[in-house]
């Protein structure tokens, strides 16, 4: 372990140690954790109290309180993403300084992934953050936004929609297309039973087609403004003349077709690397 990792350890053990003192949290609140956890400060303090001078890092990490229970992580005054627990929110704000701060770091590297239905941000190998589906409606526009709020921060552009979709659940694009039409359904059908067994989330990006298996994905592009979405279909429809596919709400808004109802669209078929 480095020097300067040593002293954020020993910093951040004693943080935690005391995390639920309100004497740390006052402290916490209304100075923040400048320069233990952070790093923001010229100086950073070892064990036995001698200082060690540090060049003024690029970037100062801060955990700041978003309400009673959650805890975001501000990059440059940046506001990124939030935790709602306080020892892992300090945790990942002492290892963003860290590589954030490194010489090697690279913004390009956030990056958000899906594992055994776990939402993932990650920086090269290290996991971050998840994103518990069961807090969230849409987790992977959730999770699209927190890594473009890390991405931006630093300087990197952010990924779009399709991009980060297709990063996170390691989609890669096959030559089977379809050029149809689309509409879309929503808050008649919130709640209820589709085809596939799941409940139907008009804020997720899924979508109903008379035979494509259930799980497969699809990039669909709105033909009137190449605008695209990536939607998992889960459901069977439609079934009103010769339309394709019948998108969630959260999809059409995607792809700005919401207002239209019904628009011509291509869709390709995306599938694992390893399957394509």
């Amino acid at each position: 372990m480095s020097s300067l990792s040593s002293i954020v350890a020993i910093s951040l053990s004693s943080l935690i140690s005391s995390a639920s003192s309100p004497i740390f949290v006052n402290k916490f609140v209304n100075y923040g954790i400048d320069c233990d956890l952070c790093i923001a400060n010229r100086q950073l303090h070892s064990n036995n109290g001698n200082s060690i001078s540090l060049n003024q890092p690029k970037y100062a990490i801060e955990l700041r309180l978003k309400s009673d229970d959650e805890w975001m992580i501000v990059v440059n005054r940046q506001p990124t993403f939030w935790l709602k627990d306080l020892p892992k929110a300090a945790i990942v704000t002492a290892k963003l300084a860290l590589i954030m701060n490194s010489p090697e770091f690279d913004p390009n590297r956030f990056e958000p992934l899906v594992i055994n239905g776990e939402y993932i941000g990650k920086y090269k190998n290290d996991i971050l953050f998840k994103l518990p589906k069961s807090e969230v409606v849409n987790p992977s526009l959730n999770l699209t936004q927190w890594i473009n709020n890390l991405r931006v921060s630093a300087g990197a552009e952010p990924l779009t929609l399709v991009e980060a979709q297709k990063q996170m659940f390691q989609l890669a694009s096959t030559n089977e297309q379809i050029d149809g039409i689309a509409s879309w359904y929503g808050p008649y059908f919130q709640g209820r039973q589709t085809a596939s067994g799941e409940q139907f989330e008009q804020q997720d990006f899924t979508a109903a087609h008379p035979s494509l298996p259930f799980d497969t994905y699809l990039k669909v592009t709105n033909q009137n403004n190449g605008r695209s979405v990536v939607v998992r279909i889960n459901d069977r429809g439609p079934y009103v003349g010769d339309r394709n596919l019948d998108l969630s709400h959260a999809a059409a808004i995607a792809l700005n077709s919401d207002e239209v109802g019904v628009v011509p669209i291509t869709a390709t078929v995306l599938v694992p690397p390893k399957n394509n």
